[in-house]
């Protein structure tokens, strides 16, 4: 029984040294370097956020410069039927 409850003893000894070991390791507020690696993240997240909003701006130009220039192909296509129209009369 004494030879039981010291190998009892030994191994919760040694589980605690090293998940005090392994705790000791965790650190719970990042470094210098992972830091500032955060910050390079952030500021080109914001540059790229930054040109998609440009880009979509200069989207939605081409698309009113595209519907401008299929209304007046339109207009094209109805005068040149009108135009066949009363050529054929």
């Amino acid at each position: 029984m004494l030879k039981c409850t010291k190998t009892f003893m030994t191994i919760g000894m040694t589980l605690l040294f090293s998940g005090s070991l392994f705790l000791y390791g965790c650190s719970s507020s990042p470094d210098e370097e992972q830091l500032q690696a955060l910050q390079t993240l952030k500021d080109e997240t914001a540059q790229l956020e930054k040109e998609i909003k440009e880009l979509e701006v200069k989207k939605g130009d081409l698309d009113k410069v595209i519907a401008e220039k299929n209304a007046q192909l339109k207009k094209c296509g109805d005068d040149q039927a009108i135009v066949k129209q009363r050529l054929a009369k």
